[in-house]
């Protein structure tokens, strides 16, 4: 039978009688350490978390060329799932099928459940929070249900990354193989519209009298805009709120 963990709803006298007078903490951490705790005790094979299909990859590639969002092993990483939150869980995002895998705690790592969309408000994984946007929610074509990269710089300054990869059949002397290329769709949400990002024009509308700036910033960032477009775009945003919120002191 599946426990569900509930959110922290207990009063402190009854978890001081549980944990021996564990003290709740407002900071971020405390917060963790007792979440779990929690699950520790109630046992991480039984949470509510290790729900979804199995997962089965048929595809074959060659080298590390792979279907996931950094590489295909599972990284420590926290997501919000049912309503609850589960910290320090083994995730593993196919940005081929824009699906989130769990490696259920005590399984070997060739199992992997898929977590159910629906279900997912949030998560994080290598650094990055990525939050699910319902396709209702937004009037343009090319945004889609699923998830996204979220980098937060203001309540009504957030840009966006939606992480693909695309697939290619191949045929060598060992058979059939695939490939997988990534590509990557920007959108900035910006005093309650969402835009998408396809060029430098497409910033310098939105943040016209930054022109001179982005200008600058692109012609000074050249090498990371070649190795590496999702970097360059952030700290591009980076530069454009931190320039906003200095000319507006």
């Amino acid at each position: 039978m599946l426990f569900k963990k509930s959110k922290i709803k207990i009063s402190l006298a009854l978890l001081a009688i549980i944990c021996n007078g564990f003290q709740i903490y407002s900071q971020k951490n405390s917060e963790i350490s007792l979440y779990n705790w929690f699950d520790t005790i109630v046992g991480k094979e039984n949470l509510g978390i290790n729900n979804g299909p199995l997962q089965t990859n048929p595809y074959k590639t060659i080298g590390q060329n792979n279907m996931y969002y950094i590489a295909d092993k599972y990284s420590k990483g926290d997501v919000s799932y049912d309503g609850q939150t589960y910290y320090d869980v083994n995730l593993k995002y196919d940005i081929y099928k824009d699906e989130l895998i769990l490696n259920p705690y005590g399984e070997s790592e060739h199992i992997g459940l898929i977590l159910i969309k629906d279900k997912i408000e949030s998560f994080s994984i290598n650094d990055k929070r990525f939050v699910k946007i319902e396709k209702k929610d937004n009037d343009l074509p090319e945004f889609t249900t699923g998830y996204y990269e979220e980098n937060e710089f203001a309540p009504d300054f957030i840009f966006y990354i939606k992480h693909h990869k695309d697939i290619q059949k191949g045929i060598n002397d060992d058979g059939v193989f695939y490939n997988f290329k990534e590509n990557h769709l920007f959108f900035i949400y910006l005093k309650n519209k969402t835009y998408q990002i396809k060029s430098k024009n497409d910033i310098i509308k939105l943040f016209p009298e930054q022109k001179k700036q982005i200008n600058t910033f692109y012609s000074t960032n050249r090498e990371i805009l070649k190795s590496d477009k999702n970097q360059f775009m952030e700290n591009l945003m980076k530069y454009i709120n931190n320039f906003i919120s200095n000319t507006s002191k």
